[in-house]
This record gives C-alpha cells, sequence and structure tokens, in this order.
C-alpha cells in the first residue's frame, strides 16, 4: 500500500485551480465520467496534470479538453511524492484531489432510486 504523506494531500487541497471543485465545473463533468477512482503507477519526484474538468480522454490525467469543453477550468498540477499506486479521483467530486475520498459513494447513495417498498 502506497502511503501518501499529508504534504501530498495538502498540495491538492491548497493548491486546487479556481473553479475546479465548484458547482459549474462539478456540473460540467460528463457523466461518462469513472464512478470510482483509477489506480496509477506513480513516480516520485514527477509531475502530473490532474483533469478536474472531467472532459479528458486519458483520464485520470490532463489531455487539454478543458480549453473547449470546460473555459475556465484547469488541472491540478502536483508531484508525486513517493513511488507506487495511488488511487486518483475520476468522479471529480473529491475533497482532498487528485486523491479519491470516496466522495463517490456518498453520490451513487443520493442518485440511486429508492427501493421497492414492503
Amino acid at each position: 500500500m502506497l502511503r501518501l504523506g499529508a504534504a501530498a494531500l495538502r498540495a491538492g487541497r491548497d493548491r486546487a485551480p479556481p473553479g475546479a471543485l465548484r458547482g459549474p465545473a462539478l456540473s460540467s463533468a460528463p457523466s461518462s465520467a469513472p464512478p470510482q477512482p483509477l489506480v496509477v503507477e506513480l513516480k516520485a519526484g514527477k509531475k502530473y496534470a490532474w483533469c478536474s474538468c472531467g472532459h479528458s480522454k486519458t483520464q485520470p490525467f490532463c489531455d487539454g479538453s478543458h480549453r473547449t469543453a470546460a473555459p475556465g477550468v484547469s488541472p491540478l498540477r502536483f508531484t508525486a511524492e513517493a513511488d507506487g499506486a495511488a488511487p486518483l479521483c475520476a468522479c471529480k467530486r473529491t475533497r482532498s484531489p487528485p486523491y479519491c475520498d470516496g466522495s463517490h459513494r456518498e453520490h451513487r447513495q443520493q442518485a440511486a432510486p429508492p427501493g421497492p417498498r414492503p
């Protein structure tokens, strides 16, 4: 299990791009965005650009699609602190970008239709 340092998590919260996690950015995320995290291999010291709009075809990383599909939204740039697998958010609802915090489960529960009544 990769241990993510507090600095790595802080980097996501402290440097989130303007508009990346606000209502308009979330509502513009395509419904085709995966509902679960994407586990990727990160290399210590390497810089990455996490897609914050949900339109990238190279999820969870940015491919520049935000320029036309979500103007005003920018990718979150971060540097991996350690080598290893990391669960990066794909639903774009995380409160600790770019890492998954389980927010996709909350959204799925809210969106699920009520079960049959006894």
